[in-house]
């Protein structure tokens, strides 16, 4: 499913296989830095933080519209590139209206077996509160990603912080973000608007 995703803003997937016991996925050659090694500078100019969420939008729009859910999106899985921002690494993808997933990692994005039930898929800086929960997430879960990934482009800090994953992850059930104009005064209304909706 994710090999059809045929979108300038989605890093292509030419092959998926096996070999012996690892799986693999052959993916486009990207050349650019992650969006995450540019936050390290801080944070982008509006202009930037416009045109590169616009692309990531249209990028989620187009996998949800053929029913993939990324379920990882964070600025470490957004490319920059000179043409403008490549989602990729849809390793934690699946297909969207399927039932609850029985095969959890044990730490968000680490490689390892993919067999322990009632932990939690992602990064978890970057999730939603119901996929926290262990509740079953949709395409929502995405747009709430997203917004974290867009607040941090605007601000140059994370969304929600902690200092241990029990911290962070109250912080995100129970507390919002400071509002992007107390960060970042020059920030338009619109904008937060947008990344609080």
């Amino acid at each position: 499913t994710v090999s059809s995703l045929n979108h300038p803003n989605i890093c292509t997937l030419h092959d998926v296989g096996r070999e012996g016991d690892t799986d693999y996925l052959v993916m486009e050659l990207i050349e650019g830095e992650t969006l995450a090694q540019r936050l390290v500078k801080g944070a982008l100019p509006l202009a930037d933080v416009l045109k590169l969420g616009a692309q990531i939008a249209d990028a989620l729009d187009r996998a949800h519209r053929a029913g993939v859910m990324h379920r990882d999106l964070k600025p470490g899985n957004v490319m920059l590139t000179k043409s403008g921002a490549k989602l990729m690494d849809f390793g934690l993808a699946r297909a969207t209206g399927m039932g609850a997933v029985s095969e959890m990692t044990s730490s968000p994005t680490v490689v390892g077996p993919l067999t322990t039930e009632g932990t939690i898929i992602g990064t978890f800086q970057y999730m939603a509160p119901e996929q926290l929960e262990g509740q079953e997430a949709d395409t929502r879960a995405d747009l709430w990603a997203l917004g974290c990934v867009l607040y941090e482009m605007a601000t140059g800090k994370r969304a929600f912080e902690g200092k241990s994953q029990a911290s962070l992850i109250t912080a995100i059930m129970g507390s919002h973000p400071a509002p992007i104009s107390q960060v970042s005064p020059l920030a338009p209304a619109a904008l937060e608007s947008l990344v609080g909706a």
